[in-house]
């Protein structure tokens, strides 16, 4: 195992139950989830917000290296500029490696990146009806947890994100922000 920690530093519960199901798959030989790496879920944004340069202080007090991953849905912000104001939290203590990853829009649009995983878990949802339509191609641009609840009615946020990554494609995802989280973590960890 490595000799270093890994912190992610998400908003919601949400996101830890999923990134609970998906790291493991992808972390990199020496990580093992629970053990050096570990996800800190908060109460919204601004919790995170708050968290994130007390956290990083502390971390510089750790006997061991830390590596801080931040994961923050990208809701109405613009990316960039989102970005940069988290950037500029985790640079007042820039002795400590930081990766920032934005989820465009949200979590969800993660969800519609893969559609026969949606269908998986809700048996409802007819992958195969949806898979043409432009809502889709580019999940990353629509309204996501919406278009979730119109088109499975008996979508739940919660459920979901504890269920989908059991089924959800590490290679095949069609929202590019999924993409970029996978690819970023792999880069950022090796």
């Amino acid at each position: 195992m490595k000799e270093e920690l890994i912190e992610i530093l998400v908003e919601e519960l949400s996101m830890k139950n999923f990134l609970s199901g998906i790291l493991p798959k992808i972390l990199p030989d020496g990580y093992v989830l629970n053990a050096n790496c570990f996800i800190r879920d908060h109460q919204g944004k601004q919790d995170l917000k708050r968290s994130i340069p007390i956290k990083m202080r502390a971390y510089r007090h750790y006997k061991v290296p830390v590596k801080v991953i931040i994961v923050h849905d990208q809701d109405s912000s613009e990316c960039k500029l989102l970005k940069s104001e988290l950037r500029k939290l985790t640079n007042k203590t820039p002795e400590i490696p930081s990766l920032i990853r934005i989820a465009c829009r949200e979590l969800e649009a993660w969800y519609l990146g893969d559609l026969d995983a949606l269908e998986a878990i809700y048996p409802q949802f007819k992958s195969k009806m949806f898979k043409n339509w432009s809502l889709f191609r580019n999940p990353d641009e629509c309204n996501a947890y919406d278009e979730l609840k119109r088109s499975i009615p008996t979508f739940q946020k919660g459920v979901a994100s504890k269920e989908i990554s059991n089924y959800i494609s590490l290679s095949q995802n069609r929202s590019k922000s999924f993409n970029q989280f996978i690819h970023g973590i792999e880069k950022f960890l090796n």
